[in-house]
């Protein structure tokens, strides 16, 4: 057999290394910027080696848990530097955490916002012009994979719109083999050619011809000439990729994994980054614990608000609401009460005033608002409670809106995928328009917070909420 050597742009020790060189460069000139010219470096480098290290720890992990250091990564140029960005914003965030958890003294804060930006800046850089280099070799015929397709029908002709776009990514299309010359007619005018049936894949494979193969055949009638193809590319070692459409549902990780020696597709409705949920959970715990202590004692907000509430309308100060939380486990969610004692009695009258689509309702103007109500909600105070929710990790600072029961029985089975997670004081629907949006669309957000989630887009989503709070644009 004569395959062709496997060609890798860059193997994953060379791009370990690199990246190395990079964080180490952003610290160099975070030193060279907050030392003076008049004093001796070495001291200030001593003193902030752990940042170095913590840094170039956390990037490993995030870099490794994003596929950063994979030789067969052909993501887009986009999601790829996208990939880059989040995971460098996960390690700062993480490097801030661990410094101000495990050191004693007070954060250099001037070194730490250089070196941050710093190290974004030198990755960014780097691996944009290592991706600009290995495109521009593929564009010129180097580093390409050649690649054919089984099965010819309208998914493979998408598959074949979207490879042949993507030029970047490094295929050159051989051809697509169907046991049905007929279906042949799906990829005209794609200038992909038909290659024949599908036992003239042996060939190719062996003669070198094809070295990677996607398999775009229905699973349940095709079978044993999946099962086949499999066998054949495996003996040669090439890689096959399967078109995933076996189910018609919306995941946000898939992975092949095994149970000793049984083969499992995982599909999980969450991304599964265990160390970075372990972080959120803690960055939870001891953010809530602080904002209650400095709410309660320095900045009494909590102690006044209770009495002002108690003074301004009768019924308790606080409103308790059965809510949905993770994995549909319910929960009271404390509120500062906004409405009179008797609000859900009269909500069953203002039903038709209902301005949001779908389970939930919401008007404006709402006439069971009280009067401090209508303050505190502008400027989201009756939300503070809500940090005890957090503190005994019923909910997150960052996570979609827990909805009530009676809503959640109204969900679609897509829908429900939002209860996945634990839900948050606030979300993306909040900083993208809250009231203004339609069920539909906040919905799709709080999906596109789970399948995007990182700890760096908690602490955008955190700035822009905080922002948000001060120009008084709360709940109605």
């Amino acid at each position: 057999m004569s395959s062709s050597p496997r060609k890798r742009a860059v193997p994953p020790g060379v791009l370990i290394f690199l990246d190395t060189c990079c964080i180490v460069g952003a610290f160099a000139t975070a030193i060279n910027q907050y030392v003076p010219m008049t004093e001796p470096i070495w001291p200030s480098v001593r003193e902030n080696l752990p940042y170095l290290a913590v840094m170039l720890l956390v990037w490993y992990s995030a870099a490794f848990e994003r596929g950063l250091w994979s030789v067969r990564n052909r993501q887009d140029v986009v999601h790829y530097l996208s990939a880059v960005t989040k995971a460098v914003g996960d390690a700062c965030v993480i490097c801030v955490f661990v410094m101000v958890l495990f050191t004693r003294g007070a954060l250099n804060q001037v070194f730490l916002v250089v070196f941050c930006l710093s190290t974004l800046a030198f990755l960014l850089m780097f691996r944009f012009g290592l991706r600009l280099i290995i495109h521009k070799l593929r564009d010129f015929g180097y580093n390409q994979q050649r690649a054919a397709i089984v099965g010819a029908n309208v998914r493979t002709r998408r598959l074949i719109e979207v490879l042949r776009s993507q030029q970047g990514l490094g295929y050159t299309l051989v051809g697509v083999l169907d046991d049905d010359p007929g279906r042949a007619s799906a990829i005209e005018g794609t200038g992909v050619p038909y290659a024949g049936k599908i036992e003239q894949l042996e060939g190719m494979v062996e003669r070198g011809e094809v070295e990677e193969v996607y398999i775009s055949l229905p699973v349940r009638s095709c079978y044993e000439e999946i099962q086949g193809i499999a066998h054949l590319c495996e003996g040669a070692s090439a890689p096959v990729h399967m078109v995933a459409d076996l189910f018609p549902m919306r995941v946000a990780t898939s992975r092949l994994m095994h149970l000793e020696d049984i083969p499992l597709l995982n599909l999980s409705t969450i991304p599964e980054a265990h160390g970075k949920v372990f972080m959120k959970r803690a960055i939870d715990f001891i953010g809530s614990s602080i904002l209650i202590f400095i709410l309660c004692v320095p900045v009494p907000l909590i102690p006044i608000l209770a009495l002002l509430i108690k003074l301004d309308s009768k019924g308790p100060v606080f409103f308790l609401q059965e809510r949905v939380g993770q994995n549909q486990r319910r929960f009271k969610m404390i509120k500062f009460r906004s409405m009179v004692t008797n609000a859900e009695e009269l909500k069953a009258k203002l039903l038709e005033q209902n301005e949001m689509d779908g389970p939930v309702f919401k008007i404006k103007n709402d006439p069971r608002i009280t009067r401090l109500g209508r303050f505190i909600r502008k400027y989201s105070l009756d939300e503070f409670p809500q940090l005890f929710n957090v503190w005994r990790g019923e909910m997150s600072l960052v996570g979609p809106r827990p909805p009530i029961p009676s809503e959640v029985e109204e969900y679609s089975w897509s829908q429900r995928r939002r209860l996945s997670v634990r839900p948050g004081m606030t979300g993306l629907w909040q900083v993208s328009g809250r009231n203004d949006v339609t069920f539909e669309e906040w919905v799709e957000m709080d999906l596109e917070y789970i399948d995007s989630w990182s700890i760096w887009l908690d602490f955008v989503i955190l700035m822009k909420t905080f922002r948000a709070v001060v120009a008084g644009r709360g709940a109605s």
